[in-house]
Order: C-alpha cells, then structure tokens, then sequence
C-alpha cells in the first residue's frame, strides 16, 4: 500500500514552523508584540518551479505569510517563494 505524500506546486514551499518565544527573559510577550515579529521555519519540500530555495533551507517570513496545511499528524505552512523576506545562511 502506498503512502501519500504532499508535493508543492509551481513556485510554493512547504515550511515547518520553528517555535516561538512568548517571553523575553522571563517577561510574557504581548500579542500584539509577538505578531509584528517575523516568523523563522525550515523548508520541508519545493515546487518544480522554485528558483532560489532548497528543502533544509532556514528562512524568514511574514507571521501572516502562507496557508497552515495540517497533513497526518503534523502542520506545515505553504507559501510562495516570493513570501520568503529572508535566508538564513551559515557563514564559511
């Protein structure tokens, strides 16, 4: 039996959201402060039509950017490769 899988189309990315901090040393945030910040994930899996992202890239993004897509168990969010505001890159 054959297992489903999601697979982006065109020029969408499929991200795993990084968790978010709701305090800052000790102090709860706000929520109106929490959603001015920018949301950080990991890319999962890219559509065929992505020029610049790869699955395992860190990247930045609107905390209202995409759609959550909740598939067997687990959430991710998809969004377009023109919402990414910001690669996180490792330095050589």
């Amino acid at each position: 039996m054959s297992k489903n899988f999601l697979e982006p189309a065109s020029d969408h990315v499929l991200v795993v959201d990084n968790p978010r901090e709701t305090t800052l040393d000790g102090i709860s945030l706000p929520d109106n402060v929490r959603q001015q910040e920018m949301a950080y994930g990991t890319v999962v899996y890219v559509g065929p039509d992505t020029k610049h992202t790869k699955p395992e890239d860190q990247v930045c993004y609107g905390p209202y950017a995409g759609k959550t897509v909740a598939f067997d168990g687990f959430e991710f969010r998809l969004l377009c490769e023109g919402q990414i505001e910001m690669y996180i890159r490792k330095t050589q």
